[in-house]
């Protein structure tokens, strides 16, 4: 029992003992380290120790600081856990004017490729603060140049002070407010940049356009000119026309305002007229190509003599549409023309069987037609005419194609050409 209490406390040790040196492992063994050089102009305050950091958090320390010809060459190592893209910069930032310094690595990575192990980075990729005595020294020689020795040397400075100062006494608001404006302005000017690039190049290609127009826009100019010389000459007329036209507008205006429902009554009418009008557009133009041949056809059978109209009145029905010939008059008397239409469109198939229908009225024409012609006066031909009666001739005037067996022929107007079978 004894014996196994001793072995007990000596795996109490050893696991103790073994739990120690995994901890002194941890703590003291360093982590992977990548290596990386950079070359800067100067390297004032910075030596070896000086912390690596990436946002300002430590991840490396500076190693080596040598002189090399005009630049410093710095090197460092940073744990091989934090990636550093490939583009990296190397900066030297100082804190306050007094304190160590220490290596910014800047951009922080995220994504891409890495930076590689050993890489070495050139001033091009390095920069370093403004150090204070350059500060100094900067301030001093403005100092001097604004001093008796240079700009004030014959008090232009002086003056030029007290000028602002009166100039701007009592403005300070204003000041104040123009330069937040122009703050503002240029604020905006900064989010829009897009945009102003945008019209700059499109103004660029509105130029170079013109350029190449230039015979045009000269024409154009020159044409505008003209206009402008001819208005200029007539501007007592145009003033004249101006006057007359502002009160006749005043009076279409209100006739406009005083008859608003009627206007838009016929308004709607017209419209029903123009609808029906675009429904009937072929026969619209079959009209138009018929009538011109009618009317002529119609003076042609018009007889002087009998003072009668030799034609064949055929009458075709045509209710190809019925729905809408009945609607357009039952609308003139106040009917929708939309609840006619729907009760008359199921007769439109009557409409069809009707437009075969015609009607022959020539007979009427013949049994009214009386060929009874009066004999010509004595005098109705010249005295030396063999026609005349006095020189033996019968007074009636002759067709010469009848007279030498042609070819049947009538008299102009001869009525029997409108009877059936021709008035053979």
């Amino acid at each position: 029992m004894r014996r196994f209490a001793s072995i007990l406390k000596l795996g109490g040790v050893a696991v103790a003992v073994g739990a120690l040196v995994a901890a002194a492992v941890v703590l003291f063994t360093e982590p992977p380290q990548r290596r990386l050089s950079a070359y800067f102009e100067r390297a004032v305050g910075l030596h070896p120790g000086a912390d690596v950091r990436i946002l300002g958090i430590p991840v490396g320390k500076v190693t080596k600081v040598t002189p090399k010809g005009d630049a410093v060459l710095v090197e460092m190592t940073y744990e091989a856990r934090y990636k550093v893209p490939a583009n990296a910069q190397a900066v030297i930032v100082s804190q306050t004017l007094v304190s160590d310094r220490f290596v910014q690595l800047t951009p922080v990575y995220k994504g891409g490729p890495t930076l590689a192990d050993g890489a070495t980075l050139g001033t091009d990729r390095t920069h370093v603060p403004v150090e204070v005595d350059e500060v100094g020294g900067s301030l001093n020689e403005l100092s001097k140049a604004l001093g008796p020795q240079g700009a004030n040397s014959g008090g232009a400075l002086s003056r030029l002070l007290h000028v602002g100062a009166d100039t701007f006494e009592g403005q300070g608001e204003d000041l104040r407010e123009t330069i937040a404006d122009t703050s503002r302005m240029l604020a905006t000017l900064s989010e829009d940049r897009q945009d102003v690039a945008t019209t700059i190049r499109n103004l660029r290609i509105i130029a170079d356009t013109m350029v190449r127009s230039d015979r045009q826009i000269r024409q154009f100019n020159q044409q505008l000119n003209g206009v402008s010389a001819q208005l200029a000459a007539e501007r007592e007329e145009l003033s004249a026309a101006l006057n007359t036209l502002g009160p006749t507008l005043r009076n279409v205006e209100r006739f406009i305002r005083d008859n608003r429902e009627e206007l838009s009554d016929s308004v709607r009418e017209l419209a029903q007229i123009t609808g029906t009008l675009v429904k009937r557009r072929e026969s619209l133009a079959e009209f138009l190509d018929t009538a011109p041949l009618a009317i002529n056809n119609l003076a042609r059978a018009y007889d002087p003599i009998s003072g009668t109209i030799h034609n064949r009145a055929n009458l075709s029905l045509n209710f190809e549409n019925l729905a809408d010939w009945v609607c357009s008059l039952a609308y003139s008397v106040g009917t929708p023309a939309k609840e006619c239409l729907n009760f008359m469109k199921p007769y439109d198939v009557l409409g069809d069987a009707l437009s075969g229908l015609s009607l022959d009225l020539s007979w009427i024409t013949a049994l009214t037609t009386h060929y009874d012609p009066e004999p010509l006066p004595p005098d109705a031909y010249g005295p030396d005419d063999p026609r005349n009666p006095r020189n033996g001739g019968s007074g009636v005037q002759v067709d010469k194609a009848r007279s030498t067996g042609d070819s049947p022929a009538r008299p102009a107007g001869d009525f029997r050409a409108l009877l059936p079978g021709g008035g053979q």
